[in-house]
């Protein structure tokens, strides 16, 4: 409780108040009931997508405009369901031919069975011919019963079995993926009113990818950590770095593990390209019959997904899968191994060597992934217009540098918590504590004239580095104009540029005098951004 208010993300239990979005598929699939005509449909959606709440919708949306019976995928929670809302029997023949004849006695003249978990009918052989007969039903009906079943990833079994009836009635099945930056906003401030900033939300939707799920943890969390609920946007990059154990230990595997080997090896592909694949390119890019693994990805909120494009989405799976299940290719190889070895011939402490390497790791997933970070803006096409602020890199850098957190710990710098507050990270060892280094993160072109001066203005007596991040889009080389720009108020005496094919990931680093204290080294990190 925050003030003394209930909270109420809650993420153990349904809650039908956080329902937001869903209005396409639930439209369609109303309209075509009342219509009734092709009044079958499949919704499929990954564990905390909400088809619980949105079959829940679909009864309430209905109204009176149709008699909807909801239930279980379990045979005998079905029949039961059944039984008790139509007074039909429970047994043989009788069950189906009650429920072809049910909706001449209801006032709309319709009845539509709405079943959620559908994978327990699958999995059961006598479900599997309750199914089948629930197809003769349907079409003996002609029109005046809907079927609407809900489940995971098993869907899709509907659509090859023989004894499904979607196999020759249904239509495409609907995903429910991840809400878009809107609705998610919607999730994050109007339960508490809660005065979230843009760049806090536009952050928050691409590390989840706008999993409702995963936005009503986090929120919960926060919520909790909050001193009140003017700080809850202060505190949200800890709630989900407290959060990540429990996603990485039980949910991501899991979702892992329901990609299988087809469906792990399409998401990768997904990743390693910076913009959409179009539609023309799916069977060339993805391999053969690509579609059923985009929609899988889809509804785990891991793509987005429709008719002209696919784009993945959600920094913090990808982080995971990369952490747990790395393929390196070999240029991947060859910087990491040349970062090590320019690193040692540095001279640098392990607490150095950790930061750096970890920044640098950060940095390439941004530039090889960057959907999250090049948002509708201003000017989207032209410079930086288009850019997340710097808050939106500070929080993602944040949870990638709290990752090592046996080794170091991060902290924002009062993020989004007052219009001119400063986007940048103070990092600290966790086996010395006095250790620590200041992080400053600008957008080439915005305020940043005086930014290597500020970073080593932050720095204190015992620090040894510090490190600046640079984010531009621009089609040019950065380097000779950022040496131009970016360190007025900062003389340099010393510096040395990084080997290839390291590249810009860090570009360079410089030394810094400072009166009466040892000289410091600043780490430049410059991430181009291409929206190709």
């Amino acid at each position: 409780m925050v003030d003394g208010t209930v909270n109420p993300y809650r993420s153990d239990a349904e809650a039908d108040d956080l329902f937001i979005g869903r209005e396409k598929e639930l439209s369609e699939i109303v309209s075509t009931v009342v219509d009734g005509r092709n009044a079958m449909h499949a919704v499929m959606g990954g564990r905390g997508m909400g088809k619980s709440s949105f079959a829940r919708q679909l009864k309430k949306r209905l109204g009176a405009r149709a008699r909807t019976v909801l239930t279980l995928g379990y045979l005998d929670r079905v029949k039961q369901d059944l039984a008790g809302e139509l007074g039909l029997a429970t047994d043989g023949r009788a069950l189906f031919e009650g429920l072809v004849r049910s909706p001449a006695s209801e006032p709309s003249g319709r009845v539509t069975l709405v079943i959620d978990e559908i994978e327990r009918l699958i999995d059961d052989q006598e479900g599997r011919a309750f199914l089948d007969n629930l197809r003769e039903a349907y079409e003996k009906a002609n029109g005046s019963l809907g079927v609407i079943v809900l489940g995971g990833t098993r869907v899709r079994d509907l659509l090859v079995s023989d004894w499904s009836p979607f196999l020759r009635i249904a239509g495409p099945i609907h995903v429910l993926s991840g809400l878009g930056r809107e609705e998610a906003a919607r999730l994050i401030r109007d339960p508490l009113r809660l005065q979230i900033s843009d760049d806090t939300v536009d952050a928050l939707w691409a590390e989840t990818a706008g999993h409702p799920w995963l936005l009503q943890i986090f929120m919960e969390r926060a919520v909790k950590l909050a001193a009140d609920l003017t700080h809850v946007g202060a505190v949200l990059a800890n709630a989900i770095q407290e959060s990540r154990k429990r996603l990485d230990s039980n949910v991501f595997p899991l979702w892992w593990s329901n990609l299988q080997s087809r469906g792990q090896e399409v998401y990768r592909r997904a990743i390693r390209r910076p913009s959409s694949v179009p539609r023309s390119q799916w069977a060339s890019y993805f391999g053969d019959d690509p579609r059923p693994w985009l929609e899988v990805l889809a509804s785990t909120g891991l793509a987005f997904l429709d008719e002209d494009a696919v784009l993945p989405r959600g920094m913090l799976f990808k982080r995971w899968v990369e952490e747990n299940h790395p393929v390196l290719h070999a240029q991947q190889a060859s910087q990491q191994d040349a970062l090590e070895a320019w690193l040692v011939s540095v001279g640098v402490d392990p607490f150095e060597h950790l930061v750096v390497r970890a920044l640098a790791a950060w940095a390439r997933g941004i530039v090889e992934f960057p959907a999250g970070a090049v948002r509708a803006g201003a000017n989207p096409g032209s410079g930086n217009g288009g850019l997340a602020p710097e808050a939106f890199f500070q929080m993602h850098s944040l949870i990638a540098l709290n990752q090592h957190e046996r080794a170091l710990t991060a902290e924002p710098e009062a993020l989004s918590m007052r219009p001119q507050g400063r986007s940048d990270i103070k990092v600290r060892s966790r086996p010395d504590v006095t250790r620590r280094a200041c992080i400053e993160f600008k957008i080439f072109g915005r305020k940043d004239t005086h930014v290597v001066a500020q970073v080593i203005g932050y720095s204190t007596s015992t620090d040894t580095f510090a490190a600046v991040v640079s984010v531009d889009r621009a089609k040019r080389p950065l380097r000779p104009e950022y040496e131009k720009r970016c360190f007025e108020g900062a003389p340099v005496f010393a510096s040395q540029d990084a080997p290839s094919p390291v590249m810009e990931h860090p570009a360079f680093y410089t030394l810094h005098a400072r009166e009466g204290r040892p000289p410091l080294r600043v780490w430049h990190f410059l991430v181009q951004i291409s929206s190709d």
